[in-house]
């Protein structure tokens, strides 16, 4: 029987646009968002800023994770895939990390097997015809996630003007401060402004959420219960300053 995919449906469309957007030589610098093409992802940024954390940090992982179902499960015999896996000599430790702990609930471990037999056997064979020992190069994985932070990057600070979108941003959890000082790079004026003050507005809802916390520990209060928001903000200011 063959496996189904258990991934969301919408980062497959999401590749799809960042090949799009990195095959674009150039593109308007001026403009509102109405006046441009809207990508596919922007669409799916909307419904993804429903969601817990920030988008910039979701947006990777969750294509990081399509993109090794796809290696390991549905492109497994294509060496398109496993030819930069092999020469690469496999992932880094946080991607090396990512396919064990993913391989317990998802991936099947016959298809990580047998792409890391092939790096060992490539392994094996650098050490006996070559003088140096053969060690890791830049980790395939790494590459890819770059260009989608750049992509997602680029997509919410070409948006920020919109007014749709500003709605859904300032109900979010906004963006991990790493990636708040990216996208603040690529903004001036009016959406700059909006950026920052939104970014304020939600610290300040995270900051009150966490004295809730806070106090509802005080045996003074330790009746009420906590809601879901202030069970989840100590995580959520961890998450803020390193990303998730």
């Amino acid at each position: 029987m063959q496996r189904r995919n258990r991934l969301s449906g919408w980062d497959e469309r999401l590749i799809d646009s960042l090949l799009d957007f990195l095959s674009r030589t150039s593109r308007p610098a001026e403009g509102s968002p109405s006046e441009r093409v809207k990508f596919v992802g922007y669409y799916d940024l909307l419904e993804l800023l429903k969601t817990p954390g920030c988008p910039v940090c979701s947006i990777i992982r969750r294509s990081s994770l399509h993109y090794l179902n796809t290696m390991f499960v549905q492109q497994l015999n294509s060496m398109e895939f496993r030819e930069p896996v092999r020469e690469s000599m496999g992932y880094c430790s946080k991607h090396s990390e990512l396919v064990r702990g993913i391989a317990r609930r998802t991936l099947p471990r016959m298809g990580i097997t047998v792409v890391y037999q092939e790096i060992l056997e490539t392994a094996e064979w650098k050490l006996k015809h070559e003088t140096e020992v053969p060690l890791p190069s830049n980790c395939h994985l790494c590459s890819l996630e770059s260009d989608l932070e750049e992509y997602a990057v680029r997509l919410i600070a070409d948006h920020l003007g919109d007014e749709e979108f500003q709605r859904r941003f300032l109900a979010s959890e906004g963006v991990c401060l790493p990636h708040m000082r990216l996208i603040g790079t690529q903004l001036q004026g009016s959406r700059a402004k909006f950026f920052l003050s939104a970014e304020r507005q939600i610290l300040d809802r995270l900051l009150s959420e966490l004295h809730e916390f806070v106090c509802k520990h005080d045996h003074r209060f330790s009746r009420q219960e906590f809601s879901a928001a202030e069970a989840s903000s100590w995580k959520r200011a961890v998450h803020f300053f390193v990303g998730a």
